[in-house]
C-alpha cells in the first residue's frame, strides 16, 4: 500500500454516538463534585497507571500477564513486583520500572497540559516522542535496499531512514518518506486545528491517531505518542486517557487496517467504546462520594436544600425508568412472538412417548412479586462486565423457555448499574439449562451471557436513540441466545 498524503476529516454526519454524548453529558453535570476528592484522585492516578503500562505492553517493549499489571496498578510501578511477578530479572525489572516511569510521567504531563490550553504543536509532539525514548539508545531502520540495520535513535528529530514493516505475507507497508516527514506533520496539525470545535472527540481523536502512524515520523515510539495524543483529545474535552490493553491487540490493529483502507469507523467505534467505560466507571465512584456529601450537608443543616435538589434531580433522573419500561414492553411482545412461533414448530417435532415439546414466555415488570427472580444469575452475568448490579430502584426481565428433553431459559433482565440512584439501568442477558436434582427439583446450570456486550442507557440521551441501539442488540442477543440452545441440543 502506498503512502497517503493528509486527507480532510471525513463527514461529521459519519460517526453518531448519542450513547456517548448522553453519557459525556451525565459525567460533565456531576464531574465538580468529584476534582477535589480524595477516591476520584486515586481513580485517576490508577488509571494513569494502567495507561502507562499498557502503552509498553503493546508495543512489546515487555510482556506478562493481565494480573501483574493489576497488583501494579493497584500498589505502584516498583521493580521488585516487576521481577518476581513478571518472571525476569533485576536488572530488566529496574530497566521496565524506568520505561514505565517516563510512560507514567508523560500521561501526568497531559494532564497538566491541558491546563495551560496551548494549541497542539511540532515542538510539543517531538517532546513527547523524547520523553517516551528517553531510556533507549538504539532502535532499527530499513535502508535504502531494503537491508534492516541497528541505528542510534534520535529523540526528538524526524526519522532520516525509511522505517516501513514488512508484514508476514512480505508486503511492505508503506510511511510517509523521511523526507516528506516535517511536511506532513505541518499539514497534520494544521488540518486537525481546523477541524478542532467541529467534531466529536472519538472522532477527532481516531483521526489524529490514525493519520499521526501513517506519517510515522520518528524512527520509533510512534505509537506511543499517537497513544498519547489520541488521550490528550479526551483529556481537552474533560474525559479519560485512552487506555488500549493487550486484550485489545486484534481489535486495536484490524481497526488500524481498516483506516489504512479508508474506513475510520471501526476505530472510531472502539475509541467510543474505550471512553465509555471510563465514564460508567467515574460515574459509579460519583454517587458514592455524592452520597456522603449529601450526609455532610445535611449534618452542617441542609436538609431542605437537599431536599429541593434531590426532587428536582429525582424527576430529571425518573425518565430512564420510563425507559426501561418501554424496552421492557419491547422485549415482552418479542418474546411472546418468538414462543408462538416456536411452540408449533417444538410440538409437531414432539418423539412419540415423549412429554410435549414446548415454548412460552413469562415476564415480571418492576412492580411484580416475581421480579427477585434470577438474582443469581444476573450477579454472575454482572461479573462478566465487571459491574454491580443494582436492584434497589428497578428490576423487571423477561424470558422465553424452550422445552424439550430439557429446559432452556433465555432471559432479558434491566436492572440499575452502580451503586445508588444514578439514572443508569442496563439490560443483560443470560440462557441456562434447568438440570434435575436428586430431591426432584431443578437447578440453573451453564450460565452463558447472551450478549456480546452490556446495554447502557440513562436519563439524558433521547428515548428514540435508545430504542434503535436496544433493537439492534435485542437481535444480536437473540441470534446469540438461539445459536447457544442449538449448542446445548447436541451435548
Amino acid at each position: 500500500m502506498n503512502y497517503q498524503r493528509i486527507q480532510p476529516f471525513p463527514d461529521s454526519n459519519a460517526f453518531e454516538f448519542p450513547e456517548l454524548r448522553a453519557l459525556t453529558s451525565v459525567w460533565q453535570e456531576k464531574k465538580s463534585a468529584l476534582e477535589n476528592n480524595g477516591a476520584y484522585k486515586e481513580f485517576i492516578k490508577k488509571l494513569q497507571r494502567e495507561w502507562a503500562i499498557e502503552t509498553g505492553i503493546i508495543e512489546r517493549l515487555y510482556t506478562w500477564d493481565r494480573g501483574v499489571t493489576e497488583v501494579l496498578i493497584e500498589q505502584g510501578i516498583e521493580s521488585s513486583i516487576i521481577s518476581h511477578r513478571g518472571g525476569v530479572s533485576q536488572r530488566d525489572a529496574d530497566h521496565i520500572q524506568t520505561l514505565i516511569n517516563d510512560h507514567l510521567g508523560i500521561v501526568e504531563g497531559l494532564f497538566s497540559y491541558i491546563k495551560g490550553d496551548e494549541p497542539m504543536s511540532e515542538y510539543f509532539i517531538r517532546g513527547l516522542q523524547a520523553q517516551f525514548t528517553a531510556h533507549q539508545d538504539y532502535t532499527e531502520a530499513v535502508t535504502g535496499s531494503g537491508n534492516l540495520i541497528q541505528v542510534t535513535l534520535l529523540k526528538g528529530e524526524y526519522k532520516t531512514l525509511p522505517n516501513n514493516p514488512r508484514r508476514p505475507d512480505g508486503a511492505v507497508h508503506l510511511y510517509c518518506p523521511p523526507e516528506l516527514a516535517k511536511e506532513e506533520m505541518e499539514n497534520l496539525i494544521r488540518v486537525y486545528r481546523e477541524a478542532d470545535n467541529t467534531y466529536a472527540p472519538e472522532v477527532k481523536s481516531a483521526w489524529l491517531h490514525h493519520r499521526f502512524t501513517q506519517i510515522h515520523p520518528f524512527q520509533d515510539g510512534n505509537g506511543r505518542v499517537a497513544r498519547a495524543l489520541a488521550s490528550l483529545v479526551f483529556l481537552r474535552e474533560g474525559l479519560f486517557p485512552l487506555v488500549v490493553r493487550e486484550s485489545d491487540r486484534q481489535e486495536y490493529i484490524g481497526a488500524l487496517e481498516s483506516a489504512d483502507d479508508g474506513d475510520l469507523s471501526p476505530l472510531v467505534k472502539f475509541f467510543a467504546r474505550r471512553q465509555k467505560e471510563a465514564i460508567l466507571k467515574a460515574l459509579g465512584l460519583e454517587q458514592q462520594v455524592q452520597q456522603s456529601k449529601y450526609a455532610d450537608q445535611i449534618i452542617s443543616s441542609a436538609l431542605e436544600l437537599l431536599k429541593t435538589k434531590f426532587g428536582k434531580e429525582k424527576q430529571k433522573v425518573s425518565a430512564v425508568y420510563q425507559h426501561a419500561d418501554t424496552l421492557f414492553n419491547t422485549v415482552e411482545s418479542k418474546f411472546r412472538s418468538l414462543a408462538s412461533s416456536l411452540d408449533g414448530q417444538l410440538r409437531v417435532v414432539t418423539p412419540p412417548n415423549k412429554a410435549t415439546y414446548q415454548a412460552r414466555s413469562n415476564a415480571a415488570n418492576n412492580s411484580s412479586t416475581n421480579r427477585h427472580y434470577f438474582q443469581k444469575q444476573i450477579v454472575e452475568v454482572a461479573k462478566q462486565f465487571d459491574y454491580y448490579a443494582n436492584f434497589e430502584q428497578h428490576r423487571s426481565w423477561v424470558r422465553v423457555t424452550l422445552t424439550t428433553e430439557q429446559e432452556f431459559d433465555y432471559v432479558i433482565s434491566f436492572h440499575g448499574y452502580g451503586p445508588g440512584d444514578t439514572g443508569i439501568l442496563v439490560a443483560s442477558a443470560f440462557t441456562y439449562v434447568k438440570a434435575p436434582r436428586e430431591d426432584g427439583g431443578s437447578e440453573p446450570v451453564n450460565l452463558h451471557s447472551a450478549a456480546t456486550d452490556l446495554f447502557q442507557f440513562n436519563y439524558i440521551e433521547p428515548l428514540i436513540s435508545i430504542e434503535k441501539r436496544f433493537a439492534e442488540w435485542l437481535d444480536s442477543s437473540t441470534a446469540i441466545a438461539l445459536a447457544e440452545w442449538k449448542r446445548s441440543l447436541q451435548t
